[in-house]
């Protein structure tokens, strides 16, 4: 079960928190090494509202609750992006059929190809701020191939902001030192997880209404997302 745990509306946090071993200090921004309890304590940021960069299958992620307006708003200005939406990563199918709507052919893809590198656009059934669904009513969700990010995405809440953790229209970043060179002073921790495994962004792909669109073709090519589906890629059903 998705647990919608609002933040508060703190405008200032304690960097102190956590300890010093564990931690390096970089302006407001800190860079914990990421293990169980450097994840709870960032699941515990993102719940009070915070912003948190961290490790994925596919590139850093940027993350705080999508279901907090005022976290999603800062995300917005930490990256400097004026418009689109975000991708929100749950922890399982079941998780993401709590936010979106699944029809056949979403339901068939996210079977086939979560955990991974795939983000569904799909209608969405719970209200989420604008700057989640672009002011649509559709929500990208995905299900993520790392141990560690699930268990981040389960201790924030059941749901996580899932966008690249890097200022808009600058490459996607691959390891924490980049992305404290993007981000520095702007957001609350960076956990350390090494190198990102894929190093490329998740493939997106919209249904709508029986129609399947690539909006992104990154880490699947779309001949594999049109052959999952038993279509061809110049047809929809």
């Amino acid at each position: 079960m998705v647990k919608h745990e609002r933040g508060g509306d703190h405008h200032e946090r304690d960097i102190s928190l956590g300890s010093t071993g564990d931690c390096v200090r970089a302006g407001l921004t800190r860079l914990l090494k990421i293990s169980a309890s450097t994840i709870w304590e960032a699941a515990e940021i993102i719940r009070k509202g915070g912003i948190v960069a961290y490790p994925t299958d596919t590139v850093y992620g940027l993350g705080c609750d999508p279901f907090n307006n005022e976290a999603v708003q800062r995300l917005f200005k930490a990256k400097e992006r004026a418009g689109g939406a975000l991708p929100v990563l749950v922890e399982s199918l079941e998780e993401a059929m709590e936010i979106g709507q699944f029809d056949e052919n979403a339901t068939r893809l996210a079977r086939r190809h979560w955990p991974g590198p795939l983000t569904l656009v799909v209608p969405a059934k719970v209200r989420l701020p604008p700057q989640v669904t672009g002011s649509t009513d559709t929500v990208g969700l995905r299900v993520p191939r790392r141990g560690e990010t699930i268990d981040l995405i389960k201790y924030s809440g059941g749901a996580l902001v899932g966008t690249s953790a890097n200022i808009a229209g600058n490459p996607s970043t691959k390891s924490a030192e980049e992305v404290l060179k993007e981000l520095e002073s702007r957001i609350d921790i960076v956990l350390d997880g090494g190198l990102a495994t894929l190093g490329v962004e998740s493939t997106i792909v919209k249904i709508d209404d029986g129609h399947v669109l690539i909006l992104r073709e990154k880490a699947i090519p779309r001949e594999e997302i049109f052959n999952t589906l038993g279509l061809r890629p110049d047809r929809t059903l």
